[in-house]
């Protein structure tokens, strides 16, 4: 597809399924030296060939690393793998989960479960990787997987807007605390993206009919399209941008 991530070695969490995989696959494609496949288990969740296989058959090295991102050590242990290709250049944080029951009521077992991945994991992420960055002087980029949904919030979504917009504010707080040292920082935030995650999440499936029709593109989103976004926010081509939380989103959110 292009080469804007030639000789970056990519790693991405939450990557066997939906848009983590697309971000993987999408990274490969885009030329990366590299890619870093992570997740708790390597079979994809809507079927088909691992991950780290589709990587291969682009003549990308890859290795699968099983991650729980809620976990510190194991980010750490995630980012020592990028060590044999010279250490990691973009880090993206994109593991995340939903709720079957995430409204008004949501209990606190569950809301607990879902801020320690979502919001603990990404951060332990991020933070493994500006270690890494700055004792390799790396001007690296970390990209954090947020939502439309941490910018406008949702009742049928509170634990999980939680979360993404702390996704957001994050980007935005390490985007400072790590600029000094050349460290980009920034969120992608999608819309409603046709993956196995939404059509299993029985509100949002009901209610992404609704979001489409109000869409200006009138359509879903793909995975490859959040791929794509990630990819030039890993690129030098977005030298100059940091902290920002980028819609990716076909409108919804610019209209009433």
């Amino acid at each position: 597809m292009s080469d804007i991530l030639k000789d970056k070695v990519v790693i991405v969490t939450g990557a066997a399924s939906g848009i983590g995989r697309a971000i993987a696959i999408g990274a490969a494609q885009h030329g990366a030296k590299a890619v870093i496949v992570s997740d708790v288990v390597e079979t994809p969740k809507e079927g088909g060939e691992p991950t780290t296989t589709e990587i291969e058959t682009l003549g990308v090295p890859t290795r699968f690393v099983p991650t729980d991102v809620s976990k510190k050590a194991e980010n750490d242990a995630l980012i020592d793998a990028a060590t044999e290709f010279g250490g990691v250049d973009v880090m993206v944080c994109n593991a995340g989960i939903t709720l079957r029951a995430d409204g008004a009521d949501v209990t606190e077992d569950d809301f607990h479960r879902l801020m320690s991945v979502n919001l603990d994991g990404v951060l332990f992420g991020a933070q493994a990787a500006a270690r890494q960055m700055k004792a390799h002087e790396k001007a690296g980029s970390i990209v954090l997987m947020g939502s439309m949904g941490g910018i406008a919030g949702a009742g049928i979504t509170v634990a999980y807007s939680t979360s993404k917009g702390g996704v957001v504010l994050m980007a935005k707080a390490l985007a400072d605390a790590l600029g000094p040292d050349g460290i980009r920082v920034n969120a992608v935030c999608p819309g409603t993206i046709d993956t196995h995650l939404l059509r299993t999440t029985p509100a949002i499936a009901e209610a992404s009919e609704g979001f489409r029709k109000r869409t200006p593109l009138r359509r879903l989103g793909k995975p490859s399209e959040i791929g794509d976004a990630v990819a030039w926010l890993g690129s030098d081509l977005s030298s100059y941008v940091t902290g920002i939380g980028l819609l990716v989103d076909g409108g919804l959110l610019s209209v009433i």
